[in-house]
């Protein structure tokens, strides 16, 4: 989430100054907070979120002492303790960024009682800015007003490297394929390690190379010879993903369409999806199900290239200028006014 909240602050109109209230350690934001570039004024505060009730009373004592004129809540925890505590008549916007019902690494009743909990409080906020058009029809689902319904698309968080290679890779050639985020049951590893061994199987005389770029929680071990990164600076992560043939994104749920998809995107690889209803409508030939085997085929003809520049216009196409720094300024400045 702070990844988002960053492109927030970078793509922000004139005339606004940030307050982020997260939680601190060792007296500091976390490093994620002051990596890349913002163009505004950020203030840091600590939000100490321990416990539910420290959660409440440290979010109203900055509330009491900021006073601000928009209050952002990102993301599904937030949203709740902003929707209960008073804001002091300051704009209340909500960006849940995957409603935490969404999960599916908790079981049903826990999700249901998420379900009932943004139901009862649907109406405890001045707007509802989904991140992309998967989650407006979901939040229209838990009866939010249609009038108060706004999008703030994502945006890349890399810039395109200086160091890109060009698309060689063949049947008789070595195919780097990769995936970028945190180990851990959102991202899917597992999934991403079974294309990973359905490409290899597919593929006897190709030297597929797996590159996980990210971490995890700890220590994480690296399965089936899959080069795990570990933890990369915006900078890092642009020369990565240049070094990939292929970006294969296996999250099991997701808000919009991804960050980490548009990063491969700014950085000019070739993608394939999992189908998820974050992002509805894709063009067959860019999903994980439909798209592989035509993956496959072109490896095995020697005809990735074309391959690739044939994905790539399919994201052209899917994208358009939805997902553009101009497109979320403006939706910014018509959701805090």
């Amino acid at each position: 989430m702070p990844v988002a909240v960053r492109g927030y602050i970078a793509h922000t109109p004139p005339g606004f100054e940030h307050v982020v209230a997260s939680t601190h350690a060792d007296g500091a934001p976390a490093a994620v907070w002051t990596e890349g570039h913002g163009a505004a004024v950020v203030r840091h505060l600590h939000w100490d979120t321990s416990s539910p009730l420290k959660a409440v009373l440290s979010l109203r004592r900055m509330m009491n002492t900021v006073r601000p004129d928009v209050v952002h809540a990102h993301s599904s925890f937030p949203g709740v303790y902003a929707r209960v505590v008073p804001v002091g008549g300051a704009r209340l916007v909500y960006t849940p960024h995957c409603f935490a019902f969404e999960r599916r690494d908790v079981g049903r009743p826990i999700r249901s009682l998420y379900r009932w909990i943004e139901r009862s409080l649907r109406r405890r906020c001045d707007l509802l800015a989904a991140a992309g058009p998967g989650e407006a029809l979901t939040a229209a689902g838990l009866g939010y007003d249609p009038g108060l319904l706004r999008m703030i698309p994502n945006v890349p968080s890399v810039r395109r490297s200086e160091e890109e290679k060009p698309r060689t890779a063949s049947a008789s050639t070595t195919i780097t394929v990769g995936m970028l985020g945190r180990w851990a049951p959102q991202k899917d590893p597992r999934a991403f390690v079974d294309l990973v061994s359905a490409l290899r199987r597919e593929l006897p005389g190709v030297n597929v190379r797996a590159k996980w770029i990210g971490g995890g929680d700890g220590g994480v071990e690296s399965p089936n010879g899959i080069e795990i990164t570990g933890w990369k600076s915006p900078e890092d992560v642009a020369r990565e993903l240049a070094g990939l043939d292929v970006y294969l994104h296996t999250a099991a749920w997701e808000a919009a369409v991804a960050i980490a998809v548009l990063d491969a995107f700014e950085c000019g690889i070739p993608i394939l999806v999992r189908p998820i209803a974050a992002m509805p409508a894709l063009p067959p030939q860019v999903r994980t199900d439909s798209g592989l085997q035509p993956l496959i085929e072109a490896t095995r003809a020697g005809r990735f290239a074309l391959w690739a520049e044939e994905n790539l216009e399919q994201w052209d196409r899917y994208l358009g200028d939805s997902f553009t720094p101009a497109a979320q300024r403006a939706a910014l400045h018509a959701v805090w006014g």
